[in-house]
């Protein structure tokens, strides 16, 4: 044999055997699927498996590790788990689940793996009041029977996942919509009552509580909530009776969605679509800002409201300003060096600290009878008003007020985002 076909058969067995081994150690390597509770590592009969990128778990003994009692019938192919009050059935093969006789969407179906049943891990510890988190990096889920969240007044230890659930602000309750969580109560609108119109369906048989700012303790009372979502600004003067209610978690910034998203989501078990959220916004920032023309790029934005007393005002704070700074935007030179949050302008003779390169004007109508605007035409048809640059350069805009100020909810932000590709023409 001629030392060339011996190279080239060589090769060939080289081949095949790289061929053969490389799949075989890949799936082995995404078979290692860790689950932990409590941060202890639970050891299954059958290895945990990864079905349509749902972790599959043997239901006897991840129900048995979160204290829950079981039963499986054969002949119907169900799995009953027992914890407590909760009473979870699932079937072999069906995404139909059982929780306290209420019927349940899953995303995996239960499944035979080796001639054991496999459960979905996250549909079992959610419908068992437990923490569920995935560790992409370690291939690890995680289970939490208790978790101690601190927050702005201090920290509360919740004993499972709270279902009865009162939020408190208004960008708390555009995020608990968002979430998929439905409160049994929270604060109306402050417009549009009594609940803002982009999340009024999520919100249907969500019990009113009276304005953000005075929530109607004794309502709350009634409602036996597992948890109260607040926020310091609004009610750290009440934080005392509120956490005689329940337990009360109490956010830092109003006007911090991103922040308050993710307080909701790991208070509710939601850390998986907060986390999409927040991915696909830093994905859509960095679109809108590569797409933003070299003269916009630091532009500075006035934000404005006409106010019901006929003043005006410009904010250098809140929801919509944190949101222009987060895009590269500057603050006018006029009012950074007033030195104040919020400037309140009360005469025509000051309206140039209203000006900048873009002004939008969220003026509400608080009574919804449009007398407001009365006032907004007052100061548009001045003189004074026409003659500042935006106005002049056709950069004046009316923007939606309750996405872009009085919601501050990352619902409302990405709506306030959608808004500013057709404002600076980037669609």
């Amino acid at each position: 044999m001629s030392s060339v076909k011996q190279r080239f058969i060589g090769f060939l067995l080289m081949l095949a055997l790289v061929v053969t081994v490389i799949p075989v150690t890949s799936a082995a390597a995404a078979a290692a699927v860790n689950v932990t509770v409590n941060g202890k590592k639970v050891s299954f009969s059958v290895a945990p498996q990864m079905i349509n990128g749902r972790t599959l778990v043997p239901y006897r003994t991840i129900a048995e590790t979160l204290g829950g009692t079981v039963k499986y019938d054969a002949k119907a192919k169900k799995a009953t788990i027992t914890k407590g009050s909760q009473k979870v059935e699932l079937t072999l093969g069906s995404k139909t689940a059982k929780i306290n006789g209420v019927s349940t969407a899953m995303d995996t179906a239960p499944a035979n793996i080796k001639g054991s049943v496999l459960v979905p891990l996250r549909f079992v510890g959610e419908s068992l009041g437990v923490w569920v988190s995935w560790n992409a990096k370690t291939s690890t889920a995680a289970l939490v029977t208790k978790k101690t969240i601190k927050h702005a007044l201090g920290s509360t230890t919740l004993n499972s996942v709270p279902k009865r659930v009162v939020i408190l602000f208004n960008g708390g309750v555009d995020i608990s919509v968002l979430l998929g969580v439905k409160p049994v109560g929270a604060v109306e609108s402050y417009v549009q009552q009594p609940f803002y119109e982009y999340i009024r369906s999520g919100l249907i048989g969500t019990k009113t509580l009276g304005d953000e700012t005075q929530p109607n303790v004794e309502a709350i009372v009634g409602l036996k909530p597992d948890v109260i979502i607040a926020t310091k600004v609004r009610h750290e003067k009440i934080y005392d009776q509120l956490k005689a209610i329940a337990p009360t978690i109490v956010t830092e910034d109003l006007a911090d969605w991103q922040d308050n998203l993710q307080v909701a989501a790991s208070v509710l078990n939601k850390e998986e679509i907060a986390a999409k959220f927040i991915a696909d916004w830093k994905v859509k920032v960095a679109d809108f800002k590569s797409k933003l023309a070299a003269k916009d790029k630091g532009a500075e934005i006035s934000i404005i409201r006409i106010n019901p007393n006929g003043s005006a005002r410009a904010y250098n704070s809140g929801f919509a300003y944190q949101i222009f700074k987060e895009l590269g935007f500057a603050t006018p030179k006029a009012q950074l060096a007033a030195k104040q949050e919020i400037i309140n302008v009360t005469s025509k003779e000051q309206v140039s600290l209203l000006d900048g390169d873009y002004i939008f004007d969220f003026t509400t109508d608080w009574d919804g009878d449009g007398a407001i605007y009365k006032f907004q035409k007052e100061w548009t048809d001045s003189a004074l008003w026409k003659n500042l640059n935006a106005v002049k350069n056709k950069k004046y805009y009316k923007v939606n007020a309750v996405t872009w100020n009085l919601s501050g909810g990352a619902t409302a932000a990405k709506l306030m985002l959608d808004d500013l590709y057709f404002y600076f023409d980037l669609n």
